[in-house]
C-alpha cells in the first residue's frame, strides 16, 4: 500500500461517530469514577519532576510512556507532539528546564509512526482539503495550495536520521540548557525495546 493510499484510506473512511456517541462524554463519566478513588496526595508532591527528566515523544495513542520507561506520576515531564519532534517541543522544554529544573532529556521516535506515512508537506496540505466520504477519483493531487506561511509538518523519511536531526537541532537553541544530558532513542513497536541513536 502506498503512502497516498494510506492517507486516502484514513481520509475517505465514512465511519464517523454520531453526536450521541461522543467519546468525550465517556471520558467525563470515567472521570467521575476516577474521582471517587482519587488520591489528592499526588499533588502534595512538588511540581518539579522527581527524576529531573523531560521526555519528548510522539503523540501516538498507543505509546504508554509510563509503562515503556517504568515511570510513576511525578517522575518526569512528558512532552508529546506529532512525530515526537524537538522543534514543536521547544517552548515546553524551555519551561521544563528553567522553571522545573529538569536536567536530562530523552527524545524518542518510534517505528510505525504516522509521520512516516507522508513524504512531504504538500501531501498533508492536499489531504486537509479532502472531505469525508469523497470518492478517490475526486481527491486533488498533491500540488501546493496553501496560502501564507506554510507550516512544516516535518515528515519522517528515515527514523534514525530524524532522531539525529533533532539531537543536532537541540544544539542550535541557545535558550535550551546545553550543559545537560540529551539522548535520542528509537522505540520498536514490535519488540517494546528502545535503541539508542547517536
Amino acid at each position: 500500500m502506498s503512502t497516498n493510499d494510506i492517507l486516502l484510506a484514513a481520509l475517505l473512511d465514512e465511519t464517523e461517530f454520531s453526536s450521541s456517541e461522543s467519546f468525550i462524554d465517556k471520558c467525563c463519566e470515567r472521570n467521575n469514577n476516577y474521582a471517587q478513588t482519587y488520591d489528592k496526595n499526588i499533588y502534595g508532591n512538588r511540581v518539579i519532576p522527581s527524576k529531573h527528566l523531560a521526555v519528548i515523544v510522539c503523540m501516538d495513542a498507543r505509546l504508554d510512556l509510563y509503562q515503556i520507561l517504568g515511570l510513576q506520576p511525578g517522575d518526569a515531564h512528558i512532552i508529546r507532539n506529532g512525530g515526537g519532534r524537538l522543534r514543536d517541543a521547544v517552548r515546553s522544554l524551555v519551561c521544563s528546564q528553567t522553571l522545573f529544573r529538569t536536567r536530562e532529556v530523552m527524545i524518542i521516535h518510534h517505528t510505525d509512526c504516522g509521520f512516516t506515512y507522508f513524504g512531504n508537506n504538500n501531501q498533508i496540505l492536499a489531504s486537509a482539503t479532502v472531505k469525508k466520504g469523497s470518492k478517490a477519483s475526486t481527491v486533488p493531487d498533491c500540488r501546493p495550495f496553501y496560502v501564507g506561511d506554510i507550516p512544516d509538518f516535518m515528515p519522517i523519511i528515515d527514523l534514525e536520521q530524524s532522531i539525529r536531526d533533532d539531537l543536532n537541532e537541540y544544539k542550535q537553541y541557545s535558550i535550551l540548557n546545553q550543559n545537560i544530558l540529551v539522548r535520542g532513542f528509537l522505540y520498536d513497536t514490535k519488540t517494546g525495546l528502545l535503541k539508542e541513536i547517536k
